[in-house]
């Protein structure tokens, strides 16, 4: 089977990290090919036997439809040439994209969802009701993007799949809060710190893994002993290794990737009530949701978690036996059911 997937940019990123892990499993028994639309290398391991294919073309937002005809353009010429049996499009200005260069075509197209749809200004919402039931299928990340787009048939929920190797051990776990992620306002990383405000750490050290635009500005406002800002970590997982606590503290999130890796490192789970940490945690069973957005709600959680170390162990293993639905060859064997659905 020929497989392509779409996506603006192959960069340091939750949904990109995704893209890469389903694409190199599918290449080692279908040739896969990835479409973006930029010269730069990508930010994680592409197998060599997947093609990469970039359409340098003009930038600007799905609306500003000036900026973004030369992509359709170049799109729907890929979509002519009938050379792929189905298309993956990941991403939703992406699936826009794709949506209008396949109209009046026959390619088989399936775009991917992830992020969550409450947060949806009104001429998304519209753009999307117009040209989501165009596509062969559709995969969303929680039970509640999977009810909010009821209009497109063929839906699924895929989580995204763990990224490392599940090696089963018992690690060295040191007094470490984690927090991964970009450093840009909806991942709320200053939600989590002025959190810290009104924690009593104790011995607990703090580490920021993650870069964007919020790293100067909150690393010269939350100056600690106790904090370090460590930018882009290309190695997580020694930090996974050595952590007891990992918190999320998004303003919005489809499905986190740190709240799915966490299950495989023996790490409690702890954040904000976004559509995909619900999705992922059950409060006080295998992870610690806070009421609201607030700093001083997610203090009391974190509270929790620091001060009681029977319940840490608890909702780590609890977080830990769950880790199979994440496991890279059950997704992967979820993607091959919604390939087969869109090419009926």
């Amino acid at each position: 089977m020929k497989i392509a997937f779409v996506i603006s940019t192959l960069g340091f990123g939750g949904a990109e990290r995704v893209l890469s892990i389903v694409a190199n499993r599918l290449s080692c028994e279908h040739s896969v090919s990835i479409i973006k639309f930029d010269n730069q290398e990508p930010f994680y391991k592409i197998n060599d036997s997947v093609k990469i294919i970039n359409l340098t073309t003009s930038n600007g937002g799905f609306l500003n439809l000036k900026k973004r005809f030369s992509k359709i353009f170049a799109l729907r010429d890929i979509f002519k040439s009938g050379q792929y049996d189905v298309v993956i499009s990941f991403m939703d200005s992406t699936n826009l994209l794709c949506l209008i260069a396949n109209l009046a075509l026959k390619q088989k197209l399936i775009i991917s969802e992830h992020s969550d749809h409450s947060f949806l200004p009104l001429k998304w919402q519209i753009a999307k009701r117009v040209l989501y039931p165009f596509c062969d299928a559709l995969s969303v990340l929680s039970k509640s993007d999977y009810q909010y787009y009821s209009y497109v048939k063929n839906r699924s929920i895929i989580y995204n799949p763990f990224f490392g190797d599940d090696e089963n051990i018992e690690y060295q776990k040191e007094n470490l809060i984690l927090f991964v992620g970009r450093l840009e306002k909806v991942k709320g990383c200053d939600i989590f710190l002025n959190s810290l405000k009104e924690c009593d750490l104790g011995d607990y050290s703090v580490e920021i893994c993650g870069d964007g635009s919020e790293f100067n500005t909150l690393k010269n406002e939350f100056k600690s002993k106790k904090i370090k800002f460590l930018g882009t970590v290309n190695d997580i997982k020694n930090h996974y290794k050595r952590a007891k606590i990992i918190v999320s503290s998004s303003r919005n999130e489809g499905l986190g990737n740190a709240l799915i890796e966490a299950c495989f490192y023996n790490i409690a789970r702890v954040a904000t009530p976004t559509i995909g940490a619900c999705e992922l945690i059950d409060d006080n069973k295998n992870g610690l949701i806070s009421d609201d957005f607030t700093p001083q709600s997610l203090a009391k959680k974190l509270n929790l978690a620091i001060k009681d170390e029977a319940l840490r162990a608890k909702l780590a293993k609890n977080a830990f036996d769950s880790r199979g639905k994440f496991e890279l060859e059950n997704i992967y064997q979820e993607w091959l059911k919604l390939i087969n659905k869109a090419l009926k």
